[in-house]
């Protein structure tokens, strides 16, 4: 059984979905990876042949293919490309199954919008979009019209299924896309519990290499440093707070920086003199459990990002704005705090600061929850099993 996956963007050392997807699949099922060329997310030292290398290790150690295309407005937009030659390499690659990625994305709306290959193939396809990135843009009112208008059409008719990532994003499926419930299906985002795993070892051993006191507190933020994650945010909400320390607090960030979001947001001046800001550059994700073992708790001011996941796997305790999907995510290991008021993001930061004890319980119980419904080893075989590329019951 041959199962396309279709991603406008694809780096083999990044832990996202398409990642697990593609190193959990079950034997028997010949993964390809259809994406594109581009670079552009994956920073500027980066570039196509080391990709391509890297692609090659990637294939050789997990037993798949991936297969890259031309990129079209790589440089005009934020998220979306233009794959050139896409239909002409699904008919070649001849798959039994195509599993098309963002429901959202160009290359989805061009296959969907048109019909001849969803009677061809059996189509999936899935959704990450959250009610926060909805937005009165003309842009995007003329996105979601598509979709209600020709998109939902040519799904109900050929009976696709799309993948829900979060409870959040079945309603949206449904309520503002319009599709009906039968054509629903559920794979939750999860995290590698070979990866991500608690190391007290570890983590004192980076700890005495970045020379961080363990007696003092340190708190950790991972993920890109821009103006759509804004952890900024943290400096911003401690800043006033800094003589209320008894004992100095590190602000530990690290990954890759935007820098003229950095000149223009990231102010790490008059902190006081119990708050040290630390700024590292991007670790390889197979290392970030000794980064998440060394700290005390994680702060994520801003967006869904699927680091709490991670960073709770490794028993770490992790704040984040309330909404929908941060309050199902944080349900046993964290704290979420008014969105907008950085007033309560203080409070639960000097809160957890000075509480060891329900620092442990929330890490405890973050832990267990995680591991019982976010094993990424069980959702790919319950994604498959929906595919029906084998038989599973249902989790």
């Amino acid at each position: 059984m041959r199962l396309l996956h279709i991603e406008d963007r694809f780096h083999p050392e990044m832990g996202y979905q398409i990642n697990y997807f593609a190193r959990f699949h079950a034997p028997g099922t010949e993964v390809v990876i259809l994406t594109s060329v581009s670079t552009r997310l994956w920073g500027q030292e980066l570039n196509l042949q080391d990709l391509q290398e890297l692609d090659r290790d990637f294939e050789s150690k997990y037993k798949v293919k991936i297969h890259r295309l031309p990129a079209a407005l790589d440089r005009r937009t934020k998220s979306n490309i233009w794959m050139k030659g896409l239909r002409r390499a699904i008919r070649e690659i001849a798959p039994d199954i195509v599993f098309l990625h963002t429901l959202e994305s160009y290359s989805a709306l061009r296959l969907l919008s048109w019909g001849r290959l969803l009677y061809r193939y059996p189509f999936f396809s899935d959704t990450h979009t959250l009610l926060n990135q909805f937005n009165k843009s003309l842009a995007f009112r003329l996105h979601l019209f598509w979709i209600r208008k020709v998109v939902r059409r040519r799904l109900i008719r050929s009976q696709t299924r799309v993948f829900a990532t979060v409870p959040e994003n079945a309603a949206i499926l449904r309520d503002h896309y319009g599709l009906p419930p039968e054509q629903i299906l559920y794979s939750p985002i999860g995290t590698d519990l070979a990866s991500f795993r608690r190391d007290e070892r570890a983590g004192a051993a980076l700890r005495k290499e970045l020379a961080i006191p363990a007696s003092e507190t340190l708190v950790l933020y991972t993920g890109k440093l821009n103006a759509r994650k804004n952890p900024h945010l943290l400096l911003d909400a401690m800043r006033p707070h800094s003589e209320e320390l008894a004992s100095p607090m590190h602000l530990c960030f690290v990954g890759e920086a935007d820098s003229a979001y950095l000149k223009a947001r990231f102010h790490e001046e008059a902190m006081g003199k119990n708050l040290h800001i630390h700024r590292y550059p991007a670790v390889p994700s197979n290392t970030l459990y000794r980064w998440y073992s060394m700290a005390d708790f994680a702060v994520f001011p801003d967006e869904n990002t699927l680091s709490a996941l991670d960073a709770q796997a490794c028993g770490l305790p992790v704040i984040m704005q309330s909404d929908t999907t941060n309050r199902e995510r944080l349900a046993k290991g964290g704290l979420c705090y008014e969105k907008g008021n950085l007033q309560d993001l203080a409070a639960k930061v000097l809160r957890l600061a000075a509480s060891p004890g329900e620092r442990a319980t929330l890490g405890k119980g973050g832990e267990a929850y995680v591991r019982s419904k976010y094993d990424y080893r069980k959702i790919v075989r319950q994604m498959e099993a929906d595919l029906g590329l084998h038989k599973e019951p249902k989790l």
